[in-house]
């Protein structure tokens, strides 16, 4: 079930919910709305299950437009936050409410509705749960449930809003994991909410980055993570270094670095810039070398990550620190020491300019 979505806004009073939102998923996806708090994708999925209407724009599920059609009638499927199980009915009441509160045209018998949940619950794999009780259950399991009764109904589109914000983090990357294997079993096409960058990297076919009601890239995982649309992605999607700089003659110099950028299409000739660089992105070595490209620094801090060791570094020409991260192995043979002088070389850098209009675009260095 595809679903498209063309010009929606929506407006509080003063505030812009969202604004001229276009945005096309393709049937069988499973694609995340990610970004802030505040910035519209929860405003959006409740448009998209018919929860709240959108002031413009329209809505098609298959080609259909459900802008004017009753949430009932859309055949979706809703996953809130905070499962919203009802706490006096046992887990198979919970998970047959759906099909026992159809039209009487369209209701199942109840051997059907019998065999129907109990395949629901084997799916989510807490069969041998149907006749506890939503308080006698964890967290993990009341949110599977709670899948488990949005899926009861055969939707057609299944909507998710931070289905696991309210987990500790080793039950969400476990359910993360667990959601994946399901959705390649059901195929059914699904939206899910979050702000956890993890999350949706970790889960979703593609991710649609909102910020303050607009929608600033929505590519795989792996292109906005690699070349994102925008400082605010860039930033929003993990730890970045940032630099301020400027372009002058095609040459890119900042504040602790410069190199002579490739040729690229739409960045300025000349004006100001940001430069971002991730921490796995810098290279430490202890002597100097020949480049332009090489800021001094001094270790700071060194913080062990498991497999990974995030150094601290404190250079005379940059205010802020910067921040390496280094594979454990490689810190192991090489033991940076606190107060140690290093000289660090970026191997890519993601350039954005700092006034609006320019695209952004990656440099790799020169060697």
């Amino acid at each position: 079930m595809s679903i498209q979505i063309s010009g929606v806004s929506r407006r509080y009073g003063n505030h812009q919910a969202l604004a001229d939102i276009d945005l096309r998923i393709e049937s069988g996806e499973l694609v995340a709305l990610l970004g802030p708090s505040g910035c519209g994708k929860t405003t959006l999925l409740r448009i998209i299950a018919g929860l709240e209407q959108p002031d413009t724009g329209t809505l098609e599920l298959e080609g259909q437009d459900v802008v004017d059609r009753h949430v009932r009638e859309r055949g979706i499927g809703f996953v809130f936050q905070h499962y919203a199980l009802f706490r006096h009915m046992s887990v198979y009441e919970n998970v047959a409410f759906g099909l026992r509160v159809r039209p009487r045209k369209q209701r199942l018998v109840e051997a059907e509705i019998k065999r129907r949940v109990h395949e629901l619950l084997e799916l989510v794999q807490l069969d041998w749960l149907a006749d506890r009780y939503p308080p006698q259950l964890s967290g993990g399991q009341r949110q599977r449930i709670a899948l488990a009764r949005a899926l009861a109904v055969e939707p057609r589109v299944l909507l998710l809003d931070e289905p696991f914000g309210a987990l500790d983090a080793n039950v969400r990357r476990d359910l993360r994991r667990w959601l994946v294997r399901l959705h390649d079993e059901l195929h059914v096409t699904s939206v899910f909410v979050t702000h956890d960058q993890e999350e949706a990297m970790e889960v979703a076919d593609r991710i649609v980055v909102m910020n303050a009601g607009r929608i600033e890239q929505y590519e795989r995982p792996e292109v906005v993570y690699e070349r994102p649309a925008s400082a605010f992605v860039s930033r929003f999607l993990g730890d970045v270094n940032f630099f301020h700089g400027r372009i002058l003659d095609g040459a890119l110099h900042t504040e602790a670095f410069g190199l002579r950028p490739h040729e690229a299409a739409e960045q300025p000739s000349d004006g100001a810039i940001q430069a971002h660089v991730r921490p796995h992105e810098m290279v430490l070595h202890r002597n100097p070398r020949e480049s332009s490209q090489l800021l001094k620094a001094r270790v700071k801090r060194v913080r062990p990550l498991g497999a990974e060791v995030r150094i601290e570094l404190a250079a005379d020409d940059h205010e802020r620190p910067v921040q390496a991260v280094v594979p454990r192995q490689q810190f192991i043979e090489q033991r940076y020491e606190v107060g140690e002088i290093v000289f660090v070389e970026p191997t890519q850098i993601h350039v954005f300019a700092d006034r609006a209009g320019f695209a952004a675009r990656s440099i790799a260095p020169d060697a």
